[in-house]
């Protein structure tokens, strides 16, 4: 009795570490997209969008810099899994430059949250935007 409860332990944990590593693999959905690959991503949401240092909201915003929504773009050129923001999502854009109110803004090395920059469409399309290496 108390192997085969053993047994059945085992194989479910095994179970679950394979529905674990299946689970994150979908949620990319172009696994084989890596590198960059930039373009110019117009806000299409109702959000006001910040530029992080990092891709967490709980990271400082570079320059204190949000955007305004439908009259912005951002220039992305890759996407990583960082810090959830509320229950929308944790996937954010590598963005090297802004253009709001016609005015372009070399940003660097910072980062904007794609479900409100435009739902995440550029993570979502395939190709679209690769994963960052």
């Amino acid at each position: 009795m108390a192997r085969s409860i053993k047994v059945l332990a085992a194989l479910a944990v095994a179970g679950a570490s394979i529905f674990c590593a299946a689970s994150q693999a979908s949620a990319d959905p172009n696994p084989n997209n890596t590198g960059y690959n930039p373009i110019w991503i117009p806000l299409t949401t109702s959000h006001y969008v910040g530029v992080y240092t990092a891709p967490d909201a709980g990271s400082g915003k570079w320059n204190n810099l949000t955007l305004a929504p439908h009259t912005s773009k951002v220039y992305a050129d890759c996407w990583v899994a960082g810090g959830n923001v509320g229950s929308d999502g944790d996937v954010w854009y590598h963005t090297t430059y802004v253009q709001q109110s016609g005015w372009l803004t070399y940003t660097g090395d910072t980062w904007t949250f794609a479900p409100y920059v435009d739902s995440a469409t550029q993570f979502h399309n395939v190709p679209g935007l690769p994963r960052c290496p």
